[in-house]
């Protein structure tokens, strides 16, 4: 599965000094190791949304199409 980030993502990490744990879990999603990263589909189910954890207090939420996941945002999941 790729992983490709919209515009914004990245200026996004830098300010909350996250690029290199981001960076991991990207390595994990390409390796196919999703478990690690806790790549799951939010509800509802039909809006196609997804996230996946970078650190235990960051999420990065996505969009799927076909193969490929589209970061568009990154959540602070604990306000």
């Amino acid at each position: 599965m790729n992983v490709i980030e919209k515009k914004g993502v990245i200026a996004s990490l830098k300010k909350r000094n996250l690029v290199a744990q981001y960076l991991k879990a990207k390595d994990n999603i390409l390796a196919g190791n999703y478990t690690v990263v806790d790549l799951k589909k939010r509800k509802p189910k039909s809006a196609n949304v997804w996230y996946f954890r970078i650190t235990r207090k960051y999420r990065a939420l996505a969009e799927k199409k076909e193969n490929t996941l589209y970061v568009f945002y990154i959540s602070d999941h604990q306000e």
